[in-house]
């Protein structure tokens, strides 16, 4: 049996920058996210057992062949070819259609505990390789910490920045599917703020605190916000009650509040009428 924490990542800066018209991605889009790993995590573990079985704590998350996980497994076994099954336990913590990308951390996390299970010795590329086939959050982590990532263009690249951060992060009663947030995107809006990702970037390595806090943006709230307008409430009120800033994660909804301490993150939280968590940069 083997324990592992799943930490997951938020985003700091999304960028829409095309839909992609022709070869293997087509109709998958090309982003430009700077993502950022925090202390936020699920905690998987895994054993060997006679069948397939995967359990989990929420029961939002699918116990079946759609989970990622087991279909992480599966792929691991059909690679490798490895004639065993086992046994994965979930306990989630992060939040499910809150575009923090816990099922992609956490398939990350079933491939990094059975390469040690199966005594596997796969590479980081490999990892990686396994990863891209079950989806295109998931070699993010196979790198952990902060980078900029493309996502469908393969260009992941790691950042070593020079900041910490401490987080408020805001998950209304409601989820952004994924499907959702990209049905809604106006190609006119999105992807006019590159640079500011650029900044986001530079500012994380020199350790510009106030850079970094100006250039943070989403392209998915241009549309996700006219959708669902309580996203925009939201965020006025965490910048009302001390955030430095507030944008969303992802595809949504979760709403990241920077805030300078943990002092400051508590008087956020309380005077927020949703479900809150604090963390941290990992």
């Amino acid at each position: 049996m083997i324990k592992r924490k799943s930490n997951t990542r938020l985003t700091l800066s999304l960028d829409i920058i095309r839909k992609i018209k022709s070869g293997a991605y087509t109709g998958y889009h090309e982003l430009g996210i700077v993502k950022h790993q925090v202390t936020l995590h699920d905690t998987i573990t895994v054993e060997e057992n006679r069948s397939m079985v995967l359990e989990c704590d929420n029961e939002m998350v699918p116990c079946d062949g759609r989970n990622i996980c087991w279909k992480a497994a599966e792929l691991v076994k059909r690679r490798y070819g490895i004639d065993k099954n086992v046994r994965i336990a979930i306990e989630k913590r992060i939040p499910v259609m809150g575009g923090l990308a816990g099922g992609s951390a956490n398939a990350a996390t079933v491939i990094f505990i059975l390469d040690q299970l199966w005594e596997l010795e796969l590479s980081k590329v490999q990892k990686k390789e396994i990863g891209r086939e079950l989806g295109m959050d998931v070699p993010f982590f196979f790198e952990g910490g902060t980078a900029f990532d493309t996502e469908t263009t393969g260009l992941l690249q790691k950042v070593s920045p020079s900041l910490q951060f401490v987080f408020v992060l805001a998950q209304p009663p409601f989820g952004v599917s994924t499907g959702q947030a990209y049905g809604g995107i106006d190609y006119d809006l999105v992807g006019q703020r590159a640079v500011d990702t650029e900044q986001v970037l530079a500012a994380l390595v020199s350790g510009d605190r106030i850079a970094v806090l100006k250039s943070m943006h989403n392209d998915f709230e241009l549309s996700v916000f006219t959708k669902y307008p309580a996203l925009l409430d939201l965020r006025e009120k965490m910048l009302a009650a001390g955030c430095e800033q507030a944008v969303m994660s992802g595809s949504g909804s979760t709403m990241v509040g920077v805030v300078p301490d943990l002092h400051t993150a508590q008087k956020v939280r309380g005077s927020l009428d949703c479900n809150t968590i604090v963390c941290e940069t990992l």
